[in-house]
């Protein structure tokens, strides 16, 4: 019996897009270690990768339905479980840590409604997203974690709920949210974010 010998076949868009599992999981292991700042780092060198993949797919024209669903569950180890496991670590725990929950449910619904219909155009005719992209969450754990060196961890932990709560909603709100239009946009504020955070995991 002759055939392919395995079940895909992955271009150089995808490998791009599979190096997401190098970074998160790196990022993982570092969280497990209590490296908050390092870990969140590392969160925005794979949301790097996650710019590039779709970039490079539409430029090289490989572009596929397989890409579209390997990309939606690297968003989903990307910007929700790792994420969240880090929240948890750091200290929302107990009932603190239902937002967790909550977020990892509605970013799951919003990746599965992206993949049906994808982008769509905004009043103004640019391409938007329909709700917020799971892909702020790095944002929102890197406030978090500046809030934590200036507030005391009681006040910075509610905060914390208050902001995945909120966020967990809006990914789910019915209306067209910002779409980074520039690719070098996308770049120069992942690499900043990550050089910072990586100087907070030093310094602090």
């Amino acid at each position: 019996m002759s055939g392919p010998v395995w079940i895909v076949r992955l271009n150089r868009v995808d490998m791009i897009t599979l190096s997401g599992v190098v970074t998160t999981s790196l990022a993982a292991v570092l969280v497990v270690s209590g490296e908050y700042w390092a870990g969140c780092g590392l969160l925005f060198i794979a949301m790097l990768g996650d710019a590039l993949d779709g970039w490079l797919a539409r430029a090289w024209g490989l572009s596929s339905e397989f890409g579209r669903y390997l990309d939606s569950f690297m968003d989903t180890l990307m910007y929700l479980v790792v994420p969240a496991l880090l929240l948890y670590l750091w200290g929302l725990q107990g009932w603190q840590g239902l937002p967790l929950i909550l977020m990892i449910a509605c970013g799951s619904i919003r990746l599965a409604v992206f993949n049906q219909i994808g982008n769509i155009s905004n009043e103004q005719g640019q391409s938007a997203y329909l709700g917020m992209p799971v892909f702020w969450s790095p944002f929102i754990v890197a406030g978090v974690l500046f809030l934590d060196i200036w507030l005391s961890p009681g006040i910075s932990r509610l905060i914390a709920g208050l902001a995945i709560t909120v966020f967990s909603l809006c990914m789910l709100w019915h209306r067209p949210f910002f779409k980074f239009s520039s690719l070098r946009q996308m770049v120069a504020l992942t690499l900043s974010l990550a050089m910072l955070c990586f100087f907070a995991a030093w310094s602090l």
